[in-house]
């Protein structure tokens, strides 16, 4: 899927569009100096997994946000 023209990527769960856009505004936030490129995202009942690359370094970041309660919908500032 393609969500303001960065590349995202399900491994594991479900992810509607607005959802991604979301944790992409939560990523642009705190990354204004760098172009996003790719995002890849996967849930579990624990963790969300973020990864994401930018056009400007060649390497990829990854974070885990610890899910507070497993029927959270937001897993960004628990």
């Amino acid at each position: 899927m393609m969500v303001d023209n960065i590349r995202v990527a399900i491994e594991n769960g479900t992810f509607s569009a607005e959802e991604a856009a979301y944790y992409i505004d939560e990523i642009k936030k705190i990354t204004k100096n760098f172009t996003l490129k790719k995002v890849t995202m996967s849930r579990t009942d624990t963790y969300l997994d973020l990864r994401y690359s930018f056009n400007e370094i060649p390497f990829e970041r990854i974070r885990r946000i610890p899910l507070g309660h497993p029927h959270e919908e937001k897993a960004v500032n628990n």
